[in-house]
């Protein structure tokens, strides 16, 4: 069994993430950089997480770079996931370097595109208004992101949706940041290739985002944070009862509650 799990806002949480109800909750500081505190997660959590990993493979699957990724301390210091997966499912890592058979397949797949990374920025350049794009970030050549503000407007995603489509890119509003990503780096694609590889016959996920829905409906059980942007239109496929930092913890207990069912003699 295998457990692949999305995590910022999802597994992981910035103090805008946390929600009302955590205000007497302990939590622990998972993530620093330039000395600030960045993520955390509640120490029960953290705990479950440590009881999940030793009883099943984890692999956390976000759509940070991989040097970003790596500054989440706990996956490096504590519970040490044999995978990783980075770029949205571009990167492939296991102890920590890079799956070469996985990164050849994806550069094929880059080559072959019917729209380069180029050519969506410069889609980008030439529709976007300086009164809301603050910038473009292109994410180790595999895709984009605009950061924005204030807000598009429901024509603006509808067409930036409508155009990524018809050239073979996913295109997801996450706060501030806006993702074009081709629709051959996704999460489940590499999922399914670690599981397969590993010979895991079942796999559990979870992910907030519309970027992680694939994840939830391709697995043989999916989560949503109830918070998550997916929740909306996607909230039937499983979704949490409970909302930020504390959806971990209910992600985790799930999980486990489906593993003791494959334990003999437990119902």
């Amino acid at each position: 069994m295998m457990f692949a799990s999305d995590l910022d806002r999802t597994m992981i949480y910035s103090h805008r993430g946390f929600g009302g109800e955590i205000l007497n909750i302990p939590v622990r500081t998972i993530e620093v950089a330039n000395g600030k505190d960045i993520s955390f997660m509640t120490k029960k959590a953290i705990a479950l997480l440590h009881k999940l990993s030793e009883e099943m493979m984890f692999v956390p699957v976000t759509t940070r770079t991989t040097e970003q990724y790596s500054r989440v301390s706990l996956f490096h210091e504590e519970i040490r996931p044999t995978y990783a997966i980075t770029c949205n499912g571009g990167v492939v890592l296991k102890d920590g370097k890079i799956d070469t058979h996985w990164q050849d397949y994806i550069c094929t797949k880059i080559d072959g595109s019917a729209a380069s990374v180029d050519d969506v920025k410069r889609k980008i350049e030439e529709t976007a208004d300086a009164s809301w794009l603050n910038s473009i970030r292109v994410v180790d050549g595999f895709f984009l992101y605009m950061i924005i503000n204030p807000p598009l407007s429901t024509e603006r995603v509808k067409y930036y949706s409508q155009w990524a489509e018809e050239h073979g890119w996913s295109f997801s509003v996450q706060g501030r940041k806006v993702y074009f990503i081709p629709s051959f780096i996704n999460k489940w694609d590499a999922v399914n290739y670690v599981a397969k590889k590993e010979g895991k016959q079942t796999v559990y996920t979870a992910g907030d985002s519309n970027l992680d829905v694939c994840l939830i409906e391709q697995a043989d059980f999916g989560l949503i944070p109830r918070h998550g942007e997916a929740a909306a239109t996607f909230g039937h496929l499983g979704m949490t009862q409970k909302t930020g930092i504390l959806a971990s913890e209910e992600i985790i207990e799930t999980i486990l509650s489906k593993r003791l069912q494959f334990i003999p003699g437990i119902r």
